[in-house]
């Protein structure tokens, strides 16, 4: 799959989901292409979570331990074992982020209008450890126009 297929696999499926979830496209999109490396990663091949999900009891899907690297507010890196969903297809994990995304810390998300403030929202919620996590999601929206995306789902909802 070429980047711009998955780019268009993922918007599809997120302005599908716009209407129940409220979650902009650019902000789901964007959090696929940079945890799944463009859905090229381990995790996202052998798992459908291209969005870097980590299991809990109870959340309803299967997992899987992976190594990842992970980083501490004063900028040193470390690496855990970690449990990560796992599903059977990418419209699974697709819809998995959103039930994912209902657990309280990150339901201030839902009705965002602005792609900058909900990738800063995400960031600050704890959805990564990166210190440059809301920058990257940012620059992926831009120089991809991922904000299109929402666009269209504006319209829709």
């Amino acid at each position: 799959m070429t980047n711009q297929e998955f780019i268009e696999k993922v918007g599809k499926a997120a302005i599908k989901y716009y209407d129940k979830y409220k979650i902009l496209p650019s902000l789901t999109i964007a959090q696929a292409i940079l945890e799944s490396r463009w859905g090229k990663s381990e995790l996202a091949v052998e798992c459908h979570n291209y969005f870097g999900m980590k299991w809990v009891e109870g959340c309803g899907c299967g997992y899987r331990t992976f190594k990842t690297g992970e980083q501490r507010p004063d900028g040193t890196r470390y690496n855990v074992n970690a449990k990560f969903c796992s599903y059977k297809s990418m419209n699974e994990g697709i819809k998995g982020y959103y039930e994912f995304l209902q657990y309280p810390r990150y339901r201030n998300l839902r009705g965002i209008k602005d792609y900058k403030e909900a990738c800063e929202r995400i960031g600050t919620d704890g959805w990564a450890t990166s210190l440059n996590y809301t920058n990257n999601l940012i620059a992926l929206i831009k120089t991809h126009k991922l904000y299109e995306y929402d666009k269209c789902a504006n319209r829709k909802g």
